[in-house]
């Protein structure tokens, strides 16, 4: 009788163990991914407040020019160029600064992003050079043993202030 009273003890405790391991790594998974994604939309935040103009937009991929140096008079003297790439196919967001040569992965895990253009008045626009504002979506989505474990989207729409 009293075997069979600790088997069942046991078992109990076994089965809240499991289940306890089950959710702390679901929450790692979601800070790994949540951290991620909102280093990406700092850094992109960074750089977008300081866009002077857009050369290149599509669904995953921009590329940014940005003024490193003005005359007095306010002219500009050198631009860098930033460019954002994803590749959904990895899942990582890069970010490559013409000015450094440098290529850093920003955020990984990521399962789908999207650049959207706006204008002035704050309406969607595919014009590059009547571009106002600059939005990104991220959708972060962690896999374990091929389940969806952990999910976030982030968003940011942000104005550029070097545009005329």
């Amino acid at each position: 009788m009293g075997t069979a009273i600790g088997a069942i003890v046991i078992i109990g405790v076994l089965t809240t163990y499991v289940l306890c391991i089950k959710q702390f790594r679901a929450i790692s998974n979601y800070v790994e991914i949540h951290r991620g994604g909102r280093k990406s939309v700092d850094t992109f935040s960074q750089d977008i407040r300081g866009v002077r103009s857009v050369t290149t937009l599509n669904k995953t991929n921009l590329v940014v020019v940005i003024p490193t140096a003005f005359s007095s008079s306010g002219g500009v003297i050198s631009n860098k160029t930033v460019t954002y790439l994803c590749n959904t196919n990895y899942g990582t967001l890069k970010r490559t600064d013409s000015s450094t040569g440098t290529t850093t992965v920003l955020a990984t895990n990521i399962n789908d992003l999207t650049f959207s253009l706006y204008d002035h008045l704050g309406s969607n626009t595919a014009v590059l050079s009547s571009a106002k504002g600059i939005q990104v979506d991220i959708k972060l989505r962690k896999r374990v043993m091929s389940q969806i474990q952990s999910e976030d989207f982030l968003s940011a729409r942000l104005d550029m202030r070097n545009v005329p």
